[in-house]
């Protein structure tokens, strides 16, 4: 991963998440599509950084196999390891936490009250609509951090713009005022995470980091 890139997000974090912030500097994504073997990106993290584990293409088989080589290939790395949208796979693997896409908190929010005691739990969230959403939990029930998206126009959705600069300024406000580390995604680059600065953002996410 690109040094300079890394190093901003950790100012980021020591800046906006403070020194107990639950969610690392990095957050890699992996994808079926854009990174279909991601073992060699987990390895190239920094340390102590945190993979969302997606891959949400592949059979719910050989996505548990190879779920069970990510998680502890994480742990030998210092990584905290996230399963998305399967609370018992996650269990199964004694993953660090679970991620729900967006639509969890619309269609099934109860999720968020099944997650045991001392597991991360992340959300996505595309919309301040989701942030006000998620705000309505019990407060043991809400994530520990919420990924905001698009920041950027980015591979995954070619050809669509990211969300305006001002909405994402607001709902990174909005998330760490009700105590949610905001988590930038989309199309972060070291020739546009300068825009970031002056955000709340305590975190970078990507699928593929670009140096350009």
């Amino acid at each position: 991963m690109d040094t300079r890139l890394a190093k901003q997000a950790r100012q980021l974090n020591i800046r906006n998440g403070g020194p107990n912030c639950p969610i690392p500097p990095i957050v890699l994504m992996t994808d079926d599509q854009r990174l279909p073997d991601p073992r060699p990106a987990i390895t190239g993290l920094p340390r102590r950084s945190m993979v969302i584990f997606r891959h949400y293409g592949l059979s719910a088989l050989d996505r548990a196999k190879l779920a069970y080589d990510v998680r502890p290939l994480c742990r030998k790395h210092g990584h905290l390891c996230l399963i998305a949208n399967d609370l018992a796979l996650a269990l199964k693997l004694d993953a660090d936490g679970v991620h729900f896409p967006e639509y969890r908190i619309q269609k099934t929010p109860h999720i968020f009250g099944q997650v045991p005691d001392g597991m991360l739990v992340t959300s996505a969230c595309h919309s301040i609509k989701t942030l006000r959403r998620l705000s309505m939990l019990a407060p043991w029930q809400l994530p520990n951090g919420v990924l905001i998206s698009p920041v950027f126009p980015t591979q995954s959705h070619p050809g669509q713009p990211g969300m305006s600069f001002q909405l994402f300024l607001q709902c990174a406000a909005l998330c760490q005022s009700i105590g949610l580390a905001p988590i930038a995604l989309g199309g972060i680059k070291t020739n546009n995470v300068e825009n970031l600065q002056r955000s709340a953002v305590a975190s970078l996410a990507g699928i593929g980091f670009s140096a350009k």
